[in-house]
């Protein structure tokens, strides 16, 4: 129990079959594989033509999880509200688009393209062929979307769709969009198009609301109000909070319970920019006009969204590490550790949008979503990762009333940052923290930890195919001008002192991984670990034939339903969810969450060879136990 290489089952199989143990080698001929048909014998059968594919959810105990739908309709279940005594019905699974069509201009959202396999993740379409070279040769290949590195992510790109509105043909074409709007129907937000332009659809959706309000959930008591909706092929999930609706309207068959959590996070995000104040002044004065303070604050809203859909910040509310020799990251942490100035709730070092490490107060809990929004706001502005910086931020899971205050610094001609919070910006805590910070940078110079954390941005995020072969990760193995002689035990040390040459010996990024033992991790799509204790995860890179925009979408896009199938399930639980060429597997336990995707047929055991490595680079790949002042 607890082991995902032990409570592994083979999702379509004969019911003899056992799941390898962690670590078990490859498949060999008759060894079982993810989705791979077998005949009531227990022979291998012909594989069926597979429409979207097969869910099986089973519990811990073994049994079927009750109403396990079907692919097609995996991806849009709904839940009641934390309110509500009942659960809503399932929505339909956004119907599949059939005809090819082109792709954003610059990458910065989707119009109306065509999902991968159709929706599924299954036959190739006509797009795809086109990107790959296969389909029509007029047809302009898709962009494949930077493999390493925040710029697919954060890269500043000008707004093509700024002067849009709702009268414009070309702003319903947008496959996913979000609004956000008061009670009276005042546009606040929208991901594509100007607000002023779409007064008519907020106003229409806020009459939708209110009309349901008063025609289904008179009864205050009840706590229920609307979810979603479904027509043609958009679904449209409303969340409220306080005097604000916010809306996402999707036709890419995202879980309703992603679009949820979607809604949730620009909702958190704009708190952590505005305070939780600004309900209240929606709330005594409902003309009030928030685009006014709003200004400028589109680009970190947007940069969310972006992040939520290409990456796993949507499944996981936690923090990823950079991944870095245990003697590195402990010398960054003393370097951080040191610099103690009264009234700092925590402080950090980021490296683009990873964690380097991270000091805590013992007075304070700083929930790690608050960090990652407050990392999207300083990745979102250029602004910000110049000179020294002092902006107000609000901590919603700490006190959404009140602005803490951010000190952001960052190492000249690098993308590492030093950031603290403080509680109070009176008098010289500006200057004083501008001081521990310049020793902190001294320090990581000074010690060498600097080029450590520069080689591992390089080499990040880790390429599980050259942890197959034996590699540590993808890049250069070692840090410095040369490596260490054969044979020679290196480490990572201080220099000496008295200000004496750089003694300190090159060390590999991770530990190093037995060649041949670890040899299906080499197909690998991608894969995630997160740990909820200390709200910490891994996430690897994406496989070289899976990074279009459209596909890496589509990866995440699944997770998301696996996640939703086993939202009522018992800890430990796990699911596998094939479609036509990719099986995705979920497993939750209280110690652990993991997620991989891997083509159809692979063999089982690369379940267990995946828990083995992440086990065996826990002190590389995580932070472990923030230190504390």
């Amino acid at each position: 129990e607890g082991d995902p290489g032990a409570v592994a089952v083979a999702v379509v199989g004969s019911a003899e079959d056992e799941s390898p143990p962690p670590g078990a080698d490859a498949a060999v001929d008759g060894e079982d594989r993810l989705a791979t048909p077998r005949a009531q014998d227990g022979s291998r059968a012909e594989e069926p033509p597979v429409d979207g594919g097969d869910v099986d959810a089973t519990a811990p105990d073994g049994s079927s999880l009750d109403g396990a739908p079907s692919v097609a309709e995996a991806g849009a279940v709904a839940d009641a509200d934390a309110e509500g005594d009942t659960a809503a019905p399932a929505p339909p699974a956004a119907p599949l688009a059939e005809e090819p069509t082109t792709s954003s201009p610059d990458g910065g959202g989707d119009i109306d393209t065509a999902e991968p396999g159709g929706g599924d993740g299954g036959a190739q379409s006509a797009t795809e062929a086109s990107a790959d070279g296969s389909g029509d040769p007029d047809r302009p290949a898709e962009p494949v979307i930077p493999a390493v590195g925040p710029a697919r992510i954060w890269k500043a790109r000008h707004n093509k769709w700024s002067e849009e509105t709702d009268a414009d043909l070309s702003w319903y074409r947008h496959k996913r969009h979000v609004l956000v709007f008061s009670y009276s129907g005042k546009p606040v937000y929208t991901r594509y198009g100007c607000e002023e332009g779409l007064s008519s659809t907020t106003g229409a959706l806020s009459a939708i609301v209110s009309k349901f309000v008063a025609f289904f959930f008179s009864n205050p008591v009840q706590g229920d109000a609307l979810r979603y909706f479904v027509a043609g092929d958009h679904i449209f999930a409303f969340v409220e909070k306080g005097p604000l609706w916010l809306v996402c309207i999707s036709k890419c068959g995202d879980a309703y319970q992603d679009m949820v959590r979607l809604l949730n996070r620009v909702h958190t995000q704009i708190v952590t920019l505005l305070t939780a104040g600004i309900e209240r002044t929606l709330q005594n004065r409902p003309n009030y006009d928030m685009r006014k303070i709003m200004d400028g604050t589109d680009a970190v809203v947007n940069s969310l969204i972006r992040w939520c859909t290409q990456d796993m910040c949507l499944q996981f509310e936690g923090l990823e590490p950079l991944p870095l020799p245990p003697v590195a990251r402990s010398a960054a942490s003393e370097a951080l550790r040191a610099a103690r100035v009264p009234n700092v709730l925590c402080s950090w070092l980021m490296a683009e949008h990873r964690i380097v490490t991270l000091v805590n107060n013992k007075q304070y809990k700083v929930h790690a979503l608050d960090l990652s929004l407050i990392i999207n706001i300083v990745m979102s502005s250029s602004s910000l990762r110049v000179g020294e910086s002092w902006t107000p931020v609000c901590l919603p899971h700490l006190n959404d009333k009140a602005f803490a205050y951010a000190y952001i610094s960052y190492v000249e001609g690098t993308d590492v940052g030093v950031v603290f919070l403080s509680s109070s910006s009176e008098g010289d805590q500006f200057y004083a923290i501008s001081q521990e910070a310049s020793s902190v940078k001294q320090a990581l110079r000074r010690t060498g930890c600097l080029d450590a954390i520069a080689n591992a941005i390089g080499r990040c995020p880790i390429d599980l195919r050259e942890c197959a072969l034996g590699g540590s990760s993808s890049g250069p193995d070692w840090i410095g001008e040369e490596p260490p002689a054969a044979g020679l035990a290196s480490s990572f040390l201080p220099p000496a002192r008295g200000g004496g040459a750089d003694r300190s010996v090159k060390k590999a990024l991770l530990a190093p991984t037995p060649p041949g033992q670890m040899r299906l991790l080499e197909g690998i799509i991608h894969a995630a670990y997160f740990q909820p204790a200390s709200q910490q995860y891994f996430s690897s890179a994406v496989a070289p034939g899976y990074r279009t925009r459209r596909r890496t979408k589509m990866l995440f896009r699944y997770y998301g339903r696996c996640r939703a199938l086993l939202r009522h399930a018992k800890m430990p639980s796990q699911i596998c969810f094939a479609t036509d060429h990719e099986c995705f597997y979920l497993s939750l336990a209280n110690e652990y969450q993991m997620y991989l995707a891997v083509p159809r047929g692979i063999s089982m055991a690369v379940i267990g060879q995946f828990y083995q490595w992440v086990k065996s680079q826990e002190a590389h790949i995580f932070v472990g136990q923030f230190p504390t002042w």
